[in-house]
């Protein structure tokens, strides 16, 4: 018989896929639609690259497309 993953396992692998197939940004959109939470998308954005150069930004963002 199969171990059952805990709450925690399954929470980590669910939020790796989610930010492997849909990228930093847009995984955090979808998990700011799916929460009760009102959250304000901008500052969620601008917190978490907060600190990066467009520059910074753009290499992460290259090095994730490459990866694919």
């Amino acid at each position: 018989m199969a171990e059952v993953a805990s709450d925690l396992e399954i929470r980590k692998k669910g939020l790796s896929i989610l930010f492997k197939t849909l990228g930093e940004v847009d995984a955090m959109r979808f998990l700011s639609q799916i929460t009760y939470e009102k959250r304000d998308y901008l500052k969620l954005q601008e917190e978490l690259f907060k600190g990066m150069t467009v520059d910074e930004i753009y290499k992460r963002a290259k090095e994730h497309f490459e990866k694919k």
